[in-house]
């Protein structure tokens, strides 16, 4: 027998994660950045690490905020039957051969050790999860860890993200105005090699999800759009009052060896997505 209303309700919301983010300005025109990366794998040397020092630089600067949406390491260890050994990095020695995802774990560490703080969430990928269901290994909270993250920014598999923007000015320095963005972060499930099944999955996130901006990962695709919403300014004017953000971030990784190759996948365009905010105009700029 299905769940009550009620009670479906009630497993939703015990199942679901939220963490909301207050961030005063001083300059409330903007922009706010939100660098949305992940799919790193690092550990694999397919990874192209001069991308990820260059993404690393980008959060680096004031008002930038970022969001890890899985899959950082590889996750791969010599016992599991993926391993391969020419998948290797040059930067794993003999030692590291002893616990791979320590490894990797510490390579995290050492590019994005010193931005924990600006770190809104964190979510998991299928690499992590098949490292903790195979092996009992809780990798992701070594991640976490790595990078100093606070607890509730770690939101597993998904959840959501929720943005208040507040006006800061005055002679008592009082907050004048408030804007609120509400993301959903998955870490993503889409598949198929060409870039519609993405798009597709992407637009289907709304009828079971409400949020002003989507993003997932997974699929190695580099994707974002915005779909503008028609509502009504009055009882007799329509108008379009909301734009929703579609965001699949790419991954780290060339499609020239390994995996990618053997199944013969399309080389994507990679890196991260990153979003302007501009509170004062109630826009978000979608930066590829």
């Amino acid at each position: 027998m299905p769940p009550s209303p009620l009670r479906l309700q009630g497993l939703l919301g015990e199942a679901s994660r939220v963490k909301s983010v207050e961030i005063a300005l001083d300059n409330w025109a903007g922009p706010v950045r939100l660098v949305l990366t992940g799919d790193e794998h690092l550990g694999n040397a397919a990874t192209d690490e001069s991308l990820i020092e260059e993404t690393t630089r980008r959060l680096e600067g004031e008002d930038v905020y970022w969001i890890d949406l899985g899959d950082a390491i590889d996750a791969i260890n010599m016992r599991d039957p993926r391993f391969d050994p020419r998948s290797l990095p040059d930067w794993i020695g003999m030692a590291d051969l002893i616990d791979l995802p320590a490894a990797q774990v510490a390579r995290y560490r050492h590019w994005f050790g010193g931005l924990g703080g600006n770190c809104l969430a964190r979510l998991y990928g299928n690499h992590e999860f098949e490292l903790q269901r195979r092996y009992e290994r809780d990798i992701y909270a070594e991640l976490n860890r790595a990078i100093e993250l606070p607890p509730e920014r770690a939101l597993g598999y998904s959840g959501f993200v929720r943005i208040r923007f507040r006006n800061r000015g005055g002679s008592k320095n009082r907050i004048l105005d408030t804007w609120t963005q509400t993301i959903y972060i998955h870490h993503g499930c889409a598949g198929g090699k060409l870039m519609g099944a993405k798009a597709i999955s992407l637009e289907r996130l709304p009828s079971s999800w409400d949020a002003d901006i989507y993003a997932v990962g997974h699929s190695h695709t580099r994707l974002a759009f915005g779909k503008p919403r028609i509502g009504m300014a009055s009882k007799k004017v329509a108008t379009e009052s909301h734009r929703q953000i579609f965001v699949n971030v790419g991954s780290y990784m060339t499609g020239l060896n390994g995996y990618a190759e053997r199944k013969g996948y399309p080389p994507q365009e990679p890196g991260p997505v990153e979003l302007w905010f501009y509170p004062s105009e109630r826009k978000v700029k979608i930066i590829q």
